[in-house]
C-alpha cells in the first residue's frame, strides 16, 4: 500500500526562502520606482521655477532694457506687481515656497550687439536625505525698445510661405516662385 508523502521540512524552507527573495525584489523595485518619482517632481517643479525666472528677466527687459545689468548671483523678487533683481541677495531671497529649492540669475554682454545672455539656477533638493542638483535653463534677451536693423517685415526685403496656397511668394517681385 503507497502511502501519500507531504512535504519535508528542507521543501517548505527552499520555498518560503524563495518567496522572500522574490517579495523583496518586488518591494526593493517599488522603493526605487517612488524615489525617481520625487526625483522627477521635485526637477519638474525646478524647471518651472527656472522658466518662472526667464519669464521674469523678459518682463524686467520690456519694462526697462538698462536694468539688466551685468551680474552673477542675484535673485529675482515679485513686488508691487512688477519682478526685481536683487543684486546682493541674502540666503533667504527668492526661496519662494520650498527652502529646498533656490533660483539664481546670471546676467552677461551676449556676443549679439544689444543683447544680454541670461542664465537662471535652480538648486533643488531631490529627495529627503537631501541630496541636491542644479537646473540651469539660459537664453539670449534682445533690447526690443531698439528698431531692428536689417531685413525686417516692414522693408519688403523678404519671402514668405503662403500656407493656404502652398506657394513661396517674393514680396519685391510679386511672383510665385515655387508652387506645389
Amino acid at each position: 500500500m503507497l502511502y501519500k508523502r507531504g512535504y519535508s521540512v528542507i521543501e517548505v524552507l527552499l520555498a518560503g526562502s524563495i518567496l522572500a527573495l522574490a517579495i523583496s525584489g518586488i518591494v526593493a523595485s517599488m522603493l526605487i520606482a517612488q524615489r525617481n518619482n520625487q526625483a522627477s517632481i521635485a526637477q519638474s517643479q525646478a524647471l518651472a521655477m527656472a522658466q518662472e525666472g526667464i519669464i521674469a528677466l523678459k518682463s524686467i527687459r520690456d519694462r526697462d532694457y538698462s536694468l539688466l545689468e551685468n551680474v552673477d548671483g542675484a535673485a529675482l523678487k515679485f513686488e508691487n506687481g512688477q519682478w526685481l533683481i536683487i543684486g546682493l541677495p541674502s540666503p533667504n531671497d527668492d526661496k519662494l515656497d520650498n527652502p529646498a529649492r533656490t533660483r539664481r540669475v546670471k546676467i552677461e554682454n551676449d556676443i549679439i550687439p544689444d543683447a544680454k545672455k541670461v542664465t537662471v539656477k535652480v538648486e533643488y533638493q531631490i529627495n529627503p536625505e537631501g541630496y541636491t542638483s542644479s537646473l540651469d535653463l539660459s537664453e539670449t534677451l534682445i533690447n526690443m525698445s531698439k528698431k531692428p536693423t536689417g531685413v525686417t517685415a516692414e522693408s519688403k526685403n523678404y519671402r514668405l510661405i503662403d500656407d493656404s496656397l502652398g506657394d513661396i511668394r517674393d514680396n519685391n517681385l510679386n511672383q510665385t516662385i515655387l508652387s506645389q
